[in-house]
């Protein structure tokens, strides 16, 4: 009974050994790598894009497709300022902009290789008249203002972005906003925070 029960024992060793190796084998196939890059939740984001962050997914890079038309319009340098002005514009002449913009509102933000380096704090747009929400006609006329890059995260200086302007990008980011009505009603606990709606331009591209 030895002689036929020990060399099983080996043999079955080996096959296990080979088994585990090809599940090896399988999951290190370089046609279906493992995502080296991932964002967490949008509930777990820090929503305030501070610096040295990058913009998470998921965002939506403005286009025709969209129903509101994100987009950066100018750039004017003011001494330690980059005056970065941008428009809402919708395609649809129905189509109404609910006042303040939430739930992150137009916030300029200077980023060098995908990262945060310089920024506007986020700030709502204010309704001087306390009436809560209110209906702009964006279809029919654009909604535009002007944010200021006022503060340059630690490393960065306007120096560098004057010498090595191609390095460079000014993104302004807002929420995808919900189609209706406007609503006074704030954010649900529980409820996904909206996507971001992204438009970028290049510091050396010319104002228009």
């Amino acid at each position: 009974m030895r002689r036929t029960l020990l060399p099983t024992v080996p043999a079955l060793l080996l096959a296990l050994a080979a088994c585990g190796s090809q599940s090896d084998a399988v999951n290190a196939d370089p046609a279906h790598p493992a995502p080296t890059t991932t964002s967490p939740s949008l509930k777990e984001q820090d929503r305030s894009l501070p610096c040295g962050s990058t913009v998470e997914r998921p965002v939506v890079v403005s286009g025709p497709d969209e129903p509101l038309q994100l987009k950066v319009t100018s750039l004017r340098r003011e001494g330690s300022e980059l005056q970065t002005g941008y428009s809402i514009t919708s395609d649809d002449r129905k189509q109404m902009l609910s006042l303040p913009i939430g739930e992150v509102p137009p916030t300029a933000l200077l980023l060098k290789q995908g990262v945060i380096v310089g920024r506007q704090k986020p700030a709502a747009d204010k309704d001087p008249d306390g009436r809560g929400a209110l209906g702009y006609p964006v279809g029919r006329r654009p909604y535009t203002r002007t944010l200021p890059i006022d503060g340059l995260c630690p490393g960065t200086t306007w120096s560098d972005v004057d010498k090595h302007p191609g390095d460079y990008q000014v993104v302004v980011v807002m929420s995808v906003q919900p189609q209706g009505e406007p609503s006074n009603s704030e954010p649900t606990d529980g409820v996904d925070p909206l996507p971001l709606l992204e438009a970028t331009r290049d510091i050396s591209t010319k104002s228009e």
